[in-house]
């Protein structure tokens, strides 16, 4: 790191990927810079005569409002062509999250840019910091469409199989309750007990939660984001049958109580006689 003279930084290289400079952004760091906030020193490569900025455009239009005339930088060597390159993949996991349009165009870019003429989907996903399959169906639409597809196939699948997961446990435990008590259990749709009420309310939030499931198909490049949700169902269900198990539990102990109760009753009758 060092310090540079805020206009020896060129910003002019072809490195900036933003559709737009986000103003209010800007106006937050500015006053966050007055009140005594530090930021990370902004990213550029140094080819020998200049600076091109890499990563920190915003920071370096707020230290231009301030009137900042030296900064601290971070520096590479490298020329503005590899600055350019070193550019689609900032703000990948930090700074402000790109949007999908800005992913897209600089996919494109990094496609059409000469110096990476022949280089391999993986190569230009490491790049950019993107997934694979983002990349190949920006190269190729007609892979995104079975990209999705197969999206679509797998997240079905997941939901059925955690329906019929649901299922089977409910049977498992309406056994174990039935055999538990020497009696068949009652229905557990039939009443209107608050602990059915319970079930029933929970049953609602995982057919919420499926709906939630379905409703990633219409989003772009979702894959990770289906990931991450099946893991968060998977944790639903596990969460669900621990409920449902201790809910029988509670409903085979009140049927012993009950039971107790008659029983105790029964003696007191049989003693006024």
């Amino acid at each position: 790191m060092k310090k540079v003279n805020l206009n020896d930084i060129r910003i002019d290289g072809g490195t900036q990927n933003r559709k737009v400079i986000d103003q209010s952004r800007v106006y937050n760091m500015v006053e966050m810079m007055k009140e005594g906030d530090e930021f990370t020193p902004i990213d550029t490569n140094f080819d020998g005569v200049t600076y091109w900025l890499v990563d920190g455009f915003h920071r370096y239009h707020a230290y231009k409002l301030l009137g900042i005339k030296e900064v601290t930088i971070r520096y590479v060597p490298g020329t503005q062509a590899e600055a350019v390159i070193r550019s689609y993949g900032v703000n990948a996991n930090h700074g402000l999250p790109r949007s999908f349009e800005e992913k897209q165009e600089i996919v494109q870019k990094a496609l059409a840019n000469p110096d990476l003429a022949g280089a391999s989907v993986y190569e230009i996903a490491k790049i950019c910091r993107m997934s694979q399959p983002f990349v190949a169906g920006v190269k190729d639409p007609s892979k995104k469409q079975k990209q999705k597809q197969d999206k679509e196939k797998s997240i079905i699948k997941k939901a059925e199989e955690l329906k019929s997961e649901i299922e089977n446990q409910k049977i498992t435990n309406q056994i174990s309750s039935e055999n538990t008590t020497g009696r068949e259990s009652p229905n557990l749709d039939s009443g209107a007990t608050p602990d059915e009420d319970e079930l029933k309310a929970n049953e609602l939030a995982m057919q919420a939660d499926q709906e939630a499931m379905y409703k990633l198909l219409e989003s772009d490049d979702a894959l990770a984001t289906a990931h991450e949700e099946i893991k968060r169902l998977n944790l639903r269900v596990a969460q669900l049958e621990t409920r449902l198990s201790s809910l029988m539990t509670e409903k085979n102990e009140a049927i012993k109580d009950a039971k107790r109760a008659q029983a105790q009753l029964d003696k007191i009758r049989k003693a006024k006689k």
